[in-house]
């Protein structure tokens, strides 16, 4: 939270001094690349002190990790956006450490070639469901392949709703008309949770033009394909 929040305030910062319209946002894992991350989880009545090398599930990607998460909250009655601070309240041992590094990272190189244009009177921005011991390692890949992170703004949520960071974002720019300067966002992202949360806030209110671009991971293969959503 304390690191969504200094982000957020340099962010109010940069568009009171600047003038932009269209934000351009990215995700980072499965999206600018994949890396070897696992979250380990340990059920009610086993513990990682007791069986270090045996956990009940290991979820090796985002599609995994979103539907245990979501089954499981449904099991234990939990409505959050984010589960896992009241699944952890119940007994669950969610075990996180592989995000806070970039470990074998892969480039999805037709995110990143996008990633690399930074056009006239549009922002960067990466938000990412990782934590804030993240944001030295991601910037710090993104470095090695000769991004210009100068040029870009990292937010990590810690699993908060992107959709309500995007809305918020927007809402800091209305004119004295109610309407707001940015008039377009440009979203890249995998997970089709988060994709259904940025559009339940951005389309019904039409707080602007909204263009998803979902990365596609090609069955048995290394390629990657970008699918067009929109409101």
């Amino acid at each position: 939270m304390k690191l969504l929040l200094e982000n957020w305030r340099q962010y109010i910062n940069e568009m009171e001094e600047e003038v932009i319209d269209t934000l351009r946002i990215f995700d980072f894992d499965e999206t600018i690349a994949r890396t070897r991350s696992e979250t380990r989880v340990w059920e009610p009545g086993r513990s990682s002190a007791q069986n270090p090398n045996d956990p009940d599930e290991i979820l090796a990607n985002q599609g995994e990790f979103d539907a245990y998460m979501k089954k499981a909250a449904q099991r234990e009655g939990i409505t959050d956006f984010d589960p896992i601070d009241a699944l952890r309240e119940k007994g669950y041992e969610i075990d996180l450490e592989d995000f806070s590094k970039v470990i074998d990272p892969r480039e999805i190189k037709i995110v990143t070639d996008k990633l690399k244009e930074f056009p006239e009177n549009a922002k960067t921005y990466i938000i990412t469901a990782r934590g804030m011991s993240s944001t030295r390692p991601i910037l710090d890949y993104l470095d090695s392949l000769e991004i210009d992170t100068g040029r870009i703004r990292l937010i990590a949520t810690a699993g908060e709703s992107k959709g309500a960071v995007i809305a918020n974002m927007i809402a800091q720019k209305r004119m004295p008309d109610g309407s707001s300067n940015i008039k377009d966002v440009e979203y890249y992202e995998d997970s089709g949770k988060n994709i259904t949360d940025v559009m339940n806030h951005i389309c019904p209110e039409k707080l602007a033009n909204l263009t998803i671009y979902k990365v596609i991971h090609i069955e048995d293969t290394d390629e990657y394909d970008l699918e067009y959503v929109g409101c």
